[in-house]
């Protein structure tokens, strides 16, 4: 399930799944969920608006027509509720999921990748919300919280392995084959944690954009505490949202899976590494 990945041909022309009276609607009832209610009814309803009002807020943005969404998030503070969700659910990922990983695999896998993939929905949301300046400062204090979320991104993304590609279709066809549930649910999370720290990567270009506006402790937080420059710079070095195959090939990770670019996409800076580059400039 690809998320937005900023202005494409597929929204172009596209109104997008609601209105503004029904984003009004769905952002006043958004709300906090314990650790023992994720993927409860409720929350499933909640992940559903999230859902829509991520492709509305970037349908908005990439035809430039009027921010509902953003107005609406502003206007009920919800910006605050959105970090303190996305942080409980990196949380939950990390404490409660390990636990729970075997069973949903074998029993309930569609609720296990929606539990996971919520984080991504959420980071993706807050992307789009961010890149307006009233977004940043809608966001109060938490907004240190979220810093903090994508200093962890981006370290775990410096580290972070590219996996390994089965050259061949018979390859591919034997690992398809051979891939126990456990295993293609671990691939999708290891590619839902990629995602969102391509995000996170965004969501802190965009804090260098409105540093003037933040707080002093965010700017204290990416220059001194995190010192995100030199954070920045074996990023892009390393660049691991791509990899180099064999014959020249190239291979980057976009709407949330790997894929093969043409050679003259492979000539084009891919939207992560213009990001650093846009975050080193402001820096």
């Amino acid at each position: 399930m690809p998320l937005p990945n900023g202005p494409s041909e597929a929204t172009a022309d596209t109104v997008g799944p609601i209105n503004a009276l029904e984003a009004d609607r769905y952002v006043e009832e958004l709300r906090t969920f314990d650790f023992k209610m994720f993927g409860d009814a409720r929350w499933m309803n909640q992940h559903e608006f999230l859902t829509k009002l991520n492709m509305q807020a970037h349908v908005n943005a990439s035809q430039q027509r009027d921010e509902f969404v953003l107005e609406a998030m502003v206007l009920h503070e919800k910006v605050p509720l959105l970090i303190r969700e996305l942080i409980a659910c990196e949380l939950w990922k990390a404490k409660a999921y390990p636990h729970l990983q075997d069973f949903l695999s074998a029993s309930n896998s569609v609720k296990g990748y929606l539990l996971i993939y919520n984080e991504a929905v959420m980071a993706n949301f807050l992307e789009a919300l961010l890149y307006h300046q009233d977004g940043c400062e809608a966001a109060g204090d938490l907004i240190v919280e979220l810093a903090d979320y994508c200093h962890r991104k981006l370290v775990w993304y410096l580290n972070s392995e590219i996996p390994a590609h089965p050259e061949g279709v018979e390859e591919v066809k034997k690992a398809i084959l051979d891939e126990t549930p456990e295993q293609y649910l671990h691939k999708q999370q290891e590619a839902i944690n990629l995602t969102c720290a391509q995000y996170a990567l965004s969501i802190a270009r965009f804090f260098t954009d409105h540093l003037h506006s933040l707080p002093l402790s965010v700017t204290a937080r990416l220059v001194d505490t995190y010192d995100l420059l030199m954070l920045l710079c074996p990023l892009l070095e390393l660049k691991p949202w791509q990899q180099e195959l064999k014959g020249g090939e190239q291979r980057r990770f976009i709407n949330n899976e790997w894929v093969r670019v043409s050679a003259d996409d492979a000539r084009q800076m891919h939207k992560p590494e213009a990001q650093a580059w846009l975050a080193v400039y402001n820096l």
